[in-house]
C-alpha cells in the first residue's frame, strides 16, 4: 500500500512523484463527509496553538485592565514605570507568540480526527493497493474492506482543542490577572475625574455621607438571636437584661445624634466612631440622621432559679437511696448540687457519740441534669449511695442548690433526714460497724473501739464466724493500738490509719453479711432471721420486700433439696411419724404472700406469728414423693419425669450450638457459662444431669459433643431419636388404660412421641430453629401428658378409698394454687398448668411483675440477639 497525507483532500490519492493523481478508487462520498468535521478540527488546531504560545501576552493585557481598574482611574494614571514596564512586556509575549506559532497542516488534520475513529478509517480510504492488482479476489477484498472504513466515517466528530497550559503556567498568574480583570471592570471606578468637582468637595461629600448601623446581643445563656437594629420597628422593644449594644458610625460623625436614657452618654459628648455598653436598665434610645429612630427599650430581668424535693425518700437495703427534686429557671439550669450536712442537735449523743465530732465539710454530690434537651423545667432524681461516708446512719439536713446562666443561685428549704446506710442484719457485723462509725465519729473514740472490738472476738468459737474474718478484725485491732502508740490514747492517730481501719472494718462487716452458707435450711433460716430483725428495726416496705424475695429463694432451695433426698432417708423427715405435715410449693407461697401482705400492712406481730409457723412447719414437713413412694404409678411418672428432664437438657444443648452458630463463641461465655452445655458455673451441666451425665448418662457431655465440630448434629438428633425410643416403652407400660384420663395422656405422649421424631429430623438436616421448635412442643405434650396421667391416677385411688361424693383428685388439690393464683393440674402442685389466672389482686400483681421482667429482659441490648427475638415473640403473645 502507498499513502500520502499531504495529498490536498479531495484530488485522488497520491503517487509516487508528486503532483496530481487519478481519482481511481478514492470514495469522494465518503471523504465529502469529513469537511465540516475536518475544518472544526483544524479550527481548534489553530486555536489551540495560538493559546499556548499567547497566554502570557493575554496574562500582562489582563494584569493592565485590572491595574488601571484599582490603581487609578484609566490606563494613563498608572505610574510612568509601570506603564513602560507593562507595555514592554506585552510586545515581547507578542514577539515571543508569533514565532512560536505554527499553522496546522490538513495532514495533521486527517491524522487527529483519524485517531479518534476506531480502526484509522481515514487512512484505510486514502491508502492504494500495492500488490494484488492484477489478482480479482484480492481486489475484491480490498474494496470490502475500503467500503466499511467508508462506513465508519459517519461517526466522525470534531476533536476538542487542547487549551490546557496549566503545566507552563505553575503558579496560575493567568487565573489571577483574570479574576483581578473581572473585578476591575464590574467594579472599578472607570468615570475619568472631573476636576471641577474634585475642586468643590462634591465627591469628597458623597463618600463621607453619615450612616450608622447597631446590633443588640442578649447573653449567650439566653440562647435568643441578635438583634439588628436599622431592620427594628420603632417603638418598644423588649431585650433580655445583660444584653449588649454596639454601635458603629461612619462618614460625618456631626450628623449623627446619640441620645435616650438607656445610652451611658450625655448630650455634650462628642458621637463615637464605635460604642458599646450593656443594657441593664430599661429607657429610650434614639439615633438621628437625615431621619431619626426611636426605640423605648426595657431590659427584662432575669428571673432566679428555683428548686424543692418532690417526693419521699427512699432506700434499699444495700444503702442506695434515690429522692425526687424539680428545678426550673427562665432560661434554663446550668448547674446543681445536694449537699448534706451534719445534724448534730438530732444525733443521739450516748455511747461512741457522746464525745464532740470532728468537723467534717458537708457531703456534696451534683444533681442528674439533662444532657439535651430544655433545663428550663427539670424533673428527675437523685440516687446515690453514700454507706462508707461518716455521715450514713446519722441524721442530716440535706440543701439542693442550682445554678443558672446569669451565675444566680437558689436553694431549697433543709430537709431533715437520716443518710441511707446499708442495713446490716448479721449480729456481729452490725457490731463491727458500730465500732467503725464510732472511729470515723472522732479519732478519740479509738481506745474504745479497740476495747470494744477485743471484747467481741474475746469467744471467736461462739461467734462462728467465716474463715479469715477472725483474723481480718484481729488485723485491724492490732494496727489501732499500734498507731495509738500506747501513751498518749486521746490522741495522736494518723488519718491514714484511721481510714485503713475503718475500710478494713467495713470489708469484714460485708463479709459476714453478704457470707454465703452451704446448708440450704441454714440459709433458709438465717433469711428468716433477718427478715425478723428488719421488720423489727422499722425497715422501709422496699428493704422488706428485699428480704421476703431472699427469702422465698431460700425456701425454694431448701425444698428444692428435700425433694432430692431418697424417700428411704428418714434423717430429716421420718416416714410414717404422726407429726409431720405435707405441704405443696403453693401452699408456702400462699403463706409467704399472706406475710407480705401483712408487713405492708404493718402488721408485724401477726405476720412474725405466721413466719414462726412456717419454720415450725418447714422444719417438720415431709415431702409429697416422699409419702407417696408405694402409690401406684409412682414409678412409671419418675420415668416419664426423668424423659422430660433429658428432653429439656437435650433442648438446652440445641439452643447453646444455635447461640454459638449465630453469635460466635462469645455467646456463651457472656452468660458466664462452662462449656458448650452452658453449666452455670463449672460442674454444672446444661442438659439438667448436674454436670456428670457426660460419664453415665445418655446425654452425653461436653466433651462429648465439642471434640470435634463436625457431627454435632448427628449426635443429637441420634440422642432425640433414644429419647423417642425411651418415651414409647414408657408410653406401652403406662397403667390407668381403662381411664379416660389415661387415654388422654397416652394420647399426648403419641403427640410427644411424634414432635421427638420431626425434631431429630430437624437436627439431622442442621436445622436447629425448627429442632427447637418440635422439641418445645414435645416438652408440651409431655407436660400435658403427665398431668393427665395424674389425674387416671387420682381417679383409680378415688375409687379404690370410695370417695363416691366428690370429683376424683378434688380433695386432695382443695384451696392449693399457684403462684399465680390457678389450681396446680399435677400431684402436690408440681405441674403447671394454662388455665386462666385467678382473680385477685395478688394475681393480677404478680403476672404485671412477670411482664414487666420480660419486657426488661426484652431491651436489654447485652443479651444475645436469639434471646431477646425469643422474649419479643412472647411479648406478642400478650
Amino acid at each position: 500500500m502507498k499513502r500520502c497525507w499531504d495529498a490536498i483532500p479531495f484530488q485522488n490519492g497520491c503517487d509516487d512523484t508528486p503532483g496530481p493523481v487519478t481519482r481511481k478508487t478514492t470514495p469522494d462520498k465518503a471523504l465529502a463527509r469529513l469537511a465540516r468535521p475536518l475544518a472544526l478540527t483544524r479550527g481548534g488546531m489553530v486555536l489551540e496553538r495560538l493559546w499556548h504560545a499567547g497566554w502570557p501576552f493575554v496574562t500582562i493585557c489582563l494584569a493592565a485592565v485590572a491595574l488601571a481598574g484599582f490603581g487609578a482611574v484609566g490606563i494613563s494614571g498608572l505610574p510612568g514605570g509601570v506603564t513602560l514596564g507593562l507595555i514592554l512586556a506585552a510586545i515581547a509575549a507578542a514577539v515571543h507568540a508569533l514565532r512560536q506559532v505554527t499553522w496546522p497542516r490538513s495532514s495533521e488534520a486527517y491524522s487527529r480526527l483519524d485517531d479518534t475513529l476506531p480502526g484509522h478509517p481515514i487512512a484505510a480510504l486514502m491508502d492504494e493497493q500495492a500488490t494484488g492488482q492484477s489478482d480479482p479476489a484480492a481486489t475484491a477484498l480490498w474494496q470490502a474492506h475500503r467500503a466499511r472504513m467508508a462506513q465508519k466515517i459517519a461517526q466522525a466528530k470534531p476533536v476538542s482543542p487542547n487549551l490546557r497550559v496549566a503545566p507552563r503556567d505553575p503558579f496560575a498568574l493567568r487565573l489571577i490577572a483574570l479574576t483581578g480583570a473581572v473585578l476591575a471592570i464590574g467594579f472599578g471606578p472607570w468615570t475619568a475625574p472631573d476636576d471641577t468637582r474634585l475642586a468643590e468637595g462634591g465627591a469628597a461629600t458623597s463618600l463621607a455621607a453619615a450612616s450608622w448601623e447597631g446590633w443588640i446581643e442578649p447573653p449567650a445563656y439566653t440562647g435568643q438571636p441578635s438583634l439588628y437594629l436599622p431592620d427594628q420597628p420603632e417603638g418598644p422593644l423588649s431585650v433580655p437584661s445583660g444584653s449588649r449594644l454596639t454601635l458603629h458610625s461612619y462618614g460625618d460623625l456631626a450628623g449623627i445624634t446619640l441620645s435616650g436614657s438607656a445610652l451611658d452618654l450625655t448630650t455634650d459628648t462628642p458621637t463615637p466612631a464605635q460604642h458599646r455598653q450593656r443594657l441593664t436598665r430599661s429607657g429610650s434610645l434614639a439615633i438621628a440622621t437625615d431621619h431619626t429612630k426611636r426605640w423605648s427599650l426595657t431590659a427584662v430581668g432575669d428571673v432566679p432559679p428555683a428548686i424543692r424535693p418532690d417526693g419521699p425518700l427512699t432506700r434499699r437495703l444495700n444503702g442506695d437511696f434515690s429522692v425526687g427534686f424539680v428545678a426550673a429557671d427562665d432560661y434554663g439550669i446550668t448547674s446543681g448540687r445536694a449537699e448534706f450536712a451534719l445534724a448534730p442537735a438530732r444525733v443521739d449523743r450516748r455511747h461512741g457519740l457522746s464525745t464532740d465530732p470532728e468537723p467534717r465539710d458537708p457531703v456534696i454530690v451534683d444533681l442528674p441534669l439533662p444532657f439535651r434537651g430544655s433545663r428550663t423545667l427539670v424533673e428527675n432524681l437523685l440516687e446515690d449511695n453514700l454507706t462508707q461516708h461518716p455521715f450514713a446512719g446519722l441524721p442530716v439536713d440535706m440543701v439542693l442548690w442550682v445554678e443558672d446562666g446569669a451565675a444566680q443561685i437558689a436553694e431549697s428549704k433543709p430537709m431533715a433526714m437520716v443518710l441511707p446506710a446499708r442495713r446490716f442484719l448479721h449480729p456481729v457485723a452490725r457490731a463491727v460497724i458500730e465500732q467503725r462509725r464510732d472511729l470515723m465519729w472522732s479519732r478519740k473514740n479509738a481506745p474504745r473501739v479497740a476495747q470494744i472490738l477485743r471484747a467481741t472476738l474475746n469467744r471467736p468459737d461462739d461467734l462462728a464466724l467465716p474463715d479469715g474474718v477472725y483474723l481480718q478484725l484481729r488485723t485491724a485491732i492490732r494496727r489501732l493500738e499500734s498507731g495509738l502508740g500506747f501513751s498518749d490514747v486521746a490522741s495522736g492517730l494518723p488519718t491514714e490509719l484511721r481510714d485503713e481501719v475503718a475500710q478494713a472494718l467495713w470489708d469484714a462487716a460485708v463479709t459476714l453479711e453478704d457470707g454465703q452458707l452451704a446448708d440450704a435450711r441454714a440459709r433458709m433460716q438465717e433469711a428468716q432471721r433477718r427478715l425478723e430483725q428488719a421488720a423489727r428495726d422499722g425497715a422501709s416496705p422496699e428493704e422488706l420486700a428485699e428480704l421476703m424475695d431472699e427469702f422465698r429463694q431460700a425456701m425454694r432451695d431448701y425444698m428444692e433439696q428435700l425433694a432430692q433426698q431418697d424417700p428411704s432417708d428418714g434423717q430429716n423427715q421420718p416416714a410414717g411419724s404422726d407429726n409431720t405435715i405435707e405441704l405443696s410449693q403453693s401452699d408456702i407461697e400462699e403463706m409467704m404472700d399472706r406475710i407480705e401482705e401483712l408487713m405492708r400492712q404493718g402488721r408485724e406481730a401477726e405476720a412474725m406469728e405466721m413466719l414462726d409457723q412456717l419454720r415450725q412447719m418447714m422444719e417438720n414437713m415431709q415431702m409429697a414423693q416422699n409419702g407417696q413412694a408405694n402409690q401406684p404409678g409412682d414409678q412409671a411418672r419418675e420415668g416419664l419425669q426423668d424423659t422430660l428432664r433429658q428432653q429439656q437438657g437435650l433442648s438446652d444443648r440445641a439452643f447453646r450450638d444455635l447461640q454459638e452458630q449465630g453469635e460466635g463463641s462469645q455467646a456463651g461465655e457472656a452468660e458466664g457459662n462452662e462449656g458448650r452445655d452452658g453449666g452455670q458455673g463449672r460442674g454444672q451441666s446444661h442438659d439438667g444431669t448436674g454436670g456428670q451425665q457426660g460419664e453415665n448418662g445418655d446425654g452425653g457431655g461436653a466433651d462429648d459433643n465439642d471434640a470435634d465440630g463436625a457431627g454435632q448434629g448427628g449426635q443429637l438428633s441420634d440422642q432425640q431419636r433414644a429419647l423417642q425410643d425411651q418415651l414409647a416403652e414408657q408410653r406401652r407400660n403406662l397403667p390407668g388404660a381403662g381411664d379416660p384420663s389415661g387415654q388422654a395422656a397416652r394420647d399426648a405422649l403419641d403427640d410427644a412421641g411424634r414432635a421427638m421424631g420431626q425434631a431429630a429430623d430437624a437436627l439431622e438436616q442442621g436445622d436447629l430453629p425448627r429442632a427447637l421448635d418440635r422439641q418445645a412442643e414435645a416438652m408440651e405434650a409431655m407436660r400435658e401428658g403427665m398431668r393427665r396421667f395424674d389425674e387416671a391416677m387420682q381417679n383409680e385411688q378415688a375409687r379404690d378409698n370410695g370417695q363416691e361424693g366428690q370429683s376424683p383428685g378434688e380433695g386432695q388439690r382443695a384451696g392449693q394454687r399457684d403462684p399465680l393464683g390457678r389450681s396446680p393440674s399435677g400431684r402436690g402442685g408440681a405441674t403447671a398448668t394454662d388455665s386462666p389466672l385467678g382473680d385477685t389482686e395478688d394475681a393480677r400483681r404478680r403476672a404485671g411483675e412477670l411482664l414487666q421482667e420480660l419486657r426488661k429482659r426484652a431491651g436489654e441490648q447485652d443479651r444475645p440477639a436469639l434471646e431477646r427475638d425469643y422474649l419479643k415473640r412472647l411479648l406478642d403473645q400478650f
